[in-house]
């Protein structure tokens, strides 16, 4: 029984040490957006917009542009949806102007803006107009204002380095839901999760949040990192100006790095974070182990000697003791 009882811990600190060693590493958003199409240098400002609407009401938004060039530039306005893209909060816009998202579609509440042309050096107020119908369903709706050249219109693979453009975030009062959960809360180095840690550098949390209502969430936030259940740092989640969100039916995570964390020990990092309207709160707790790759070294050689304890010495004992009996048998 006791045997048992130490050949199980050994195979617990085999998995802490294999786990340990599989943990070892390999070698904001700005008011205006400026870009280079096809030789016209383009900003717009803002580069985002959120509204809130009624239904059965108009509001116009204004979309500045300027041409930082020397020459006449040719413009096409389009208006497209997108959708939520990777994780990072980079949306996929839909390209074709005469397709629409599946749901949360804002190209359908916007009117056409057409083609212009804007003088050298000149800028234009874009007026762009937002009619919400009486009956449209409450929640967010969300897509891009683009300009590019107008040559370049109908061509549906453009790249969108090629243009310039002003996302717009729109939520219309009525059934609102606001519903935000915790997909994950861990600690990473690279995108390893893991409890275990051969050093403290490189350390990151990832929060990643799915929304499960239908209105686009910022979640904010506060993490605490303890030892020995003493705070021994704070970190902010989503502080960017504007706040990134989290759209409908999809998950963002948000990545925030962890300076201070000791050499060696058992760290514990909470995770404090609100979101909606009415202050809704979420709550996070995990916990890691940072052990230097000297004390895994150490770990194993300790390792190799307690089997050899358990394993090795009681058969040479036993050998032993065999011999010395058969010497006593023949000097009989």
């Amino acid at each position: 029984m006791v045997r048992r009882r130490i050949l199980t811990a050994v195979v617990v600190v085999m998995v802490a040490v294999g786990s340990l060693l599989s943990v070892i590493p390999p070698g904001a958003v700005s008011a205006a957006q400026t870009s280079s199409v096809g030789g016209n240098a383009l900003k717009i400002s803002p580069v985002r917009d959120d509204i809130t609407m009624d239904p059965g009401t108009t509001k116009t938004i204004d979309v500045f542009l300027t041409n930082l060039t020397s020459v006449p530039a040719t413009l096409h306005g389009a208006v497209n949806d997108f959708s939520a893209g990777d994780e990072s909060g980079h949306p996929n816009i839909i390209l074709d102007e005469n397709q629409s998202a599946p749901s949360h579609s804002l190209k359908q509440y916007i009117a056409p803006i057409g083609n212009f042309t804007l003088a050298p050096g000149a800028q234009k107020n874009i007026k762009v107009v937002i009619t919400v119908p009486k009956g449209a369903a409450g929640g967010g709706y969300y897509g891009a204002i683009r300009f590019f050249p107008q040559q370049q219109a109908g061509d549906k693979s453009l790249n969108l380095a090629a243009s310039v453009g002003s996302i717009v975030l729109l939520k219309i009062n009525g059934a609102i839901t606001e519903k935000l959960n915790l997909a994950s809360f861990d600690v990473r180095r690279g995108d390893n999760s893991a409890f275990f840690f051969t050093g403290s550098k490189g350390l990151t949390n990832v929060v990643r949040f799915q929304n499960n209502g239908n209105i686009q969430m910022e979640p904010f936030g506060k993490l605490q990192l303890k030892r020995f259940n003493k705070v021994i740092g704070e970190f902010e989640v989503n502080t960017t100006d504007p706040k990134g969100n989290v759209l409908p039916d999809s998950i963002r995570r948000f990545d925030t790095k962890l300076m201070g964390v000791g050499s060696f020990g058992k760290f514990t990092l909470e995770g404090n974070f609100g979101y909606g309207s009415t202050g809704q709160l979420l709550t996070a707790k995990t916990t890691f182990y940072v052990v230097p790759v000297a004390y895994v070294v150490m770990g194993v050689v300790l390792l190799v000697v307690l089997l050899a304890l358990i394993f090795l010495l009681p058969r040479l004992v036993r050998n032993y003791n065999r011999r010395v009996l058969r010497r006593a048998a023949r000097r009989r």
